[in-house]
């Protein structure tokens, strides 16, 4: 896999003790952190609303008591509820109670013509939504329908997050957009990613400044961008790399102004970064202080166990402790740890979940009747001896094989396409190394190829989420040199030849901003066409009059000869 697929999960705000995680089939699970067991599973009914896209927390202020001997006093806080603001795949915004374990409200009144993509909440009573219809819905939870609506075309939104001190919405594609709730403008815009946004956070620093941070598909950073609500294309405050593609983000500003910031990536490890929010600069890269690693304790073999998501915990006795989850996205595990920020790799041996539920079921099931009925040998692996039933010869057999023959059967053939084409002529596998790894060398190595049909062969295996990367590279080809324009405009050609479909299926806007820069170049290098044609002419027909004059030998012999005897005589 080379993109970082988008997970959606979140934790509860009440310090993280409750976690909900949306799986690959759009089934809600929420777990308990603190107990380590399965809370509530949830199937939506994809006939009605259709699978979840997208979660968030909400807190609702739970209706006070009747006065009673045993009521709340005045003065004392009025306990919360805590529901699940879900967007499915068909627009519809639901409201998932925790109590009731089932869906107790549907907001009404308007809804997306597609899935959602993001959900955000004020904490204020309001939701924000953004789906593939490329709209932003403002909802009300006490009025359940929707407020208001405003466009934010025209690439497809894939993430959102909400800034309460300048009351903006920060939408992410693979542009960063920030608009004004209360006007519905655009005010910010900032640029910097090659891919669309993959995650998204945000926090405040010292009650006044609002940073919101991104990480986009393909790309191992983590960017920075300060809102100030003014401002076009922006550049980043401040850049962290990664070792792999992170598909979830956590923040946290301490209260000595220190901050926090922990990505979860898609080899499963935890990198958490700790920053000075004076000295950010923008020409710095900064490196992770740790990396957590969780690895299994087995007995023969240690394989790594993946990290799904991490939390900071907000608690002035466990401040530097991190909660984090691992295993599946069907078996989790959780557990605050305090990291050793003194080495720069933090590796935790613990238990594969597997195994945990696996020795849980048999525990729970020990005593009943079908596990009295079964009985397993307690004895070591090691100590087997597997016996074959067949009768095994004694006679020590003679190969009699030459080694000629040996050697003949050990050559290896180049395979075959159906269609009777080799496939060591494509370089499928080296453009996907390249594109994935950006590595300058090896894009060079592979698109220099001008054999069509190796281009042919090479772009029919290609995946459908390297069209786009590969079309940036070719928009730059086209920038260089002439040999470097030649091999760009073949692939081009192949390209919208093999590939006609899938270009035609891509968003339009899209599509004319790839190749926009080609068909910019394309027309330019058409300007000059005239008095390149010119030139070239007349230096051509300067080198053929210089080689047929060295053909003909004009220059080798005498042209005059004088006889000065014979004009004496007469």
């Amino acid at each position: 896999m080379s993109v970082a697929k988008k997970h959606v999960l979140a934790f509860s705000p009440n310090g993280g003790k409750l976690f909900a995680q949306v799986d690959e089939h759009g089934i809600l699970r929420i777990w308990d952190t603190e107990t380590n067991t399965l809370k509530q599973e949830f199937t939506p009914n994809l006939q009605d609303s259709g699978a979840c896209k997208a979660l968030t927390w909400v807190t609702v202020a739970a209706s006070r008591p009747k006065k009673t001997r045993k009521s709340l006093p005045p003065g004392a806080p009025v306990p919360e509820k805590y529901y699940i603001a879900v967007g499915t795949a068909k627009g519809v915004v639901v409201l998932y109670s925790l109590a009731a374990g089932s869906i107790e409200r549907t907001l009404g009144n308007d809804r997306h013509n597609g899935a959602i993509t993001s959900i955000a909440y004020d904490n204020n009573g309001h939701l924000y939504t953004v789906g593939a219809d490329c709209r932003a819905l403002v909802w009300s939870v006490a009025e359940e329908r929707c407020i208001g609506e405003w466009s934010v075309g025209p690439e497809k939104p894939l993430n959102i997050t909400y800034l309460p001190k300048t009351r903006t919405l920060a939408v992410a594609s693979r542009q960063i957009k920030i608009y004004d709730v209360d006007t519905k403008e655009l005010v910010e815009t900032c640029t910097g990613h090659s891919g669309e946004v993959n995650a998204i956070s945000s926090f405040t620093y010292n009650n006044d400044l609002e940073y919101v941070l991104t990480t986009a598909k393909m790309e191992r950073i983590i960017s920075f961008w300060k809102v100030n609500k003014k401002g076009r294309n922006k550049a980043s405050t401040c850049t962290l790399l990664m070792e792999d593609v992170a598909h979830s983000l956590a923040c946290e500003v301490r209260n000595d102004g220190q901050l926090r910031v922990a990505s979860v990536t898609r080899n499963g490890n935890i990198h958490i970064y700790l920053l000075n929010m004076e000295s950010l600069s923008a020409e710095k890269y900064i490196k992770p202080k740790v990396t957590l690693q969780i690895a299994s304790d087995g007995a023969d073999t240690v394989e790594p166990i993946l990290a799904v998501a991490a939390h900071f915990v907000y608690d002035e006795q466990r401040a530097h402790e991190i909660l984090f989850g691992y295993g599946t996205r069907s078996l989790l595990q959780f557990e605050n740890y305090t990291p050793n920020y003194g080495e720069k790799l933090n590796v935790i041996v613990r238990t594969d979940p597997k195994k945990l539920y696996a020795k849980k079921k048999r525990a729970d099931q020990s005593g009943t009747q079908e596990a009295l009925k079964t009985k397993i040998p307690i004895i070591s692996k090691s100590e087997v001896e597997y016996n074959s039933a067949l009768p095994i010869s004694k006679k020590k057999i003679q190969n009699d094989v030459p080694m000629e023959a040996r050697l003949e059967s050990l050559t290896i053939e180049a395979s075959k396409l159906p269609d009777g084409k080799l496939q060591s002529q494509s370089k499928t596998q080296l453009l996907m190394q390249a594109l994935h790894s950006q590595d300058q060398s090896m894009l060079k190595a592979v698109l220099d190829a001008d054999d069509r049909l190796t281009i042919k062969l090479t772009l029919e295996r290609l995946p459908l989420e390297y069209i786009s990367p590969l079309l940036n590279e070719l928009s730059t080809m086209l920038q260089g040199k002439a040999a470097n324009v030649r091999c760009a405009l073949h692939w081009l050609q192949v390209l919208s030849t093999t590939r006609t479909s899938v270009l035609m299926s891509q968003d339009k806007e899209e599509l004319r901003d790839k190749l926009g820069i080609c068909l910019g170049i394309a027309e330019h290098r058409m300007h000059c066409i005239a008095e390149a044609l010119q030139v070239s002419g007349r230096v051509k027909l300067v080198i053929n009059h210089m080689k047929r004059n060295a053909n003909n030998h004009l220059n080798e012999g005498d042209v005059l000869i004088v006889d000065d005897d014979q004009g004496e005589h007469l």
